[in-house]
């Protein structure tokens, strides 16, 4: 799948004569992305691009979205054809993933961490990883898929899981941002309880990470 997204091309003060989107201070030109499946000759460089999207002074060296991309790969609950990449070129700008979850006794998938490299963000790359997970959820036969995020992900379908009686842990925060997106209409209102991930989502003693 190829999506065309706004690529931001040259600085302002490298510019003249040139149409320039002042809000950014660059100019826009047309780029193809390709959005596909994993393959782990791209690890490196999709662990570059979730360490642009989501590096912060307090990140923990060991418990973060870049190392979760390789400690997935060794988890019973990594679906390899369900795991996206964007490339621009050759280059890994944007990940998403959707893995194994269960809900009570209703089996389905989690979605993300989803990652854009921070100079690709706000060109439209992130939701074309989500719809394509989507597309790729629906056809593997799954009946929902469910996340941790915030108002972004309505614009797909995602609704709040509190109004289904789901949760994903004790804290309060993390239940008020879960989401669920029930792609089986016939389970919905049925699907209700504890959310829980694969084992790659939790640390040695059972937290969520």
């Amino acid at each position: 799948m190829k999506c065309k997204i706004p690529r931001f091309m040259v600085t302002l003060t490298s510019l003249k004569g040139f149409n320039i989107h002042k809000e950014n201070h660059r100019y826009r030109e047309e780029q193809w992305v390709e959005i596909k499946t994993f393959e782990l000759s791209y690890l490196c460089g999709t662990k570059d691009a979730l360490k642009s999207a989501f590096y912060h002074e307090n990140s923990n060296d060991r418990f973060n979205e870049w190392e979760f991309a390789e400690t997935l790969l060794k988890s019973d609950g990594y679906l390899p054809k369900l795991c996206v990449i964007a490339l621009d070129e050759e280059n890994v700008v944007g990940y998403n993933v959707l893995t194994k979850a269960k809900i009570g006794s209703f089996p389905g998938q989690a979605l993300g961490p989803l990652g854009v490299r921070k100079e690709y963000q706000n060109a439209g790359i992130g939701s074309a990883l989500v719809k394509e997970c989507i597309k790729r959820a629906e056809e593997s036969g799954s009946s929902w898929i469910a996340l941790l995020g915030g108002n972004y992900y309505s614009r797909f379908g995602f609704e709040s899981g509190n109004y289904y009686g789901i949760t994903v842990s004790e804290n309060a925060f993390d239940n008020e941002h879960l989401q669920i997106l029930f792609l089986d209409q016939s389970v919905k209102g049925r699907v209700s309880g504890r959310l829980v991930y694969c084992d790659a989502f939790y640390d040695a003693d059972g937290n969520l990470l």
